[in-house]
C-alpha cells in the first residue's frame, strides 16, 4: 500500500508534477511518531479512496512537516527506514534509499507541495495505490 500527497487545480484536474509519494514504510514510520496527529493518520487512509486534504489539515500538515523537519537535522526522533521500497507502483526500481536524508527530502517536498497549493490555489488529494 501507498498514498500519494497530490496537487489538483480547482476543476480536479491533477497536476501531475506535483506530488509526493508516502510508501507503506514511511507511512508506518510516520504512524510510530508522537505529536504529529496528521502524519500519524495517513497509515489509517483507505487506499481505495480519493481523500480531499482541506485548508485546515494542511495547515496543521505543514507546521508538524516543519517541526519534523527540525527534529530530523536534530537527529531527535526515531531512526527513519534506511531503504524504502517502490514494488507495486509502477516503477522500474525495487527501493531506494532513505534514511536521515530521505526523510528531510520528503519532509521538504510535503512542505513545498502545500506551499504551492496555497500559493496557486490548488486543492490537496490523498490517493491510494494498494500495490
Amino acid at each position: 500500500m501507498a498514498l500519494t500527497l497530490q496537487l489538483a487545480d480547482t476543476d480536479g484536474n491533477l497536476l501531475t508534477e506535483s506530488y509526493a509519494i508516502l510508501d507503506e514504510e514511511l507511512l508506518d514510520y510516520f504512524a510510530s511518531l508522537e505529536g504529529f496527529p496528521v502524519l500519524r493518520s495517513f497509515r489509517g487512509v483507505d487506499p481505495a479512496d480519493e481523500t480531499f486534504v482541506d485548508e485546515e489539515v494542511r495547515a496543521v500538515l505543514a507546521a508538524e512537516a516543519e517541526e519534523l523537519e527540525r527534529r530530523v537535522e536534530r537527529r531527535e526522533v526515531p531512526e527513519p527506514p534506511d531503504h524504502v521500497g517502490l514494488e507495486g507502483l509502477g516503477d522500474l526500481r525495487l527501493g531506494e534509499d532513505f534514511g536521515w536524508k530521505g526523510l528531510g527530502d520528503i519532509l521538504r517536498r510535503i512542505s513545498h507541495l502545500l506551499h504551492l497549493a496555497r500559493t496557486l490555489g490548488a486543492e490537496v488529494w490523498l490517493l491510494g495505490d494498494e500495490g
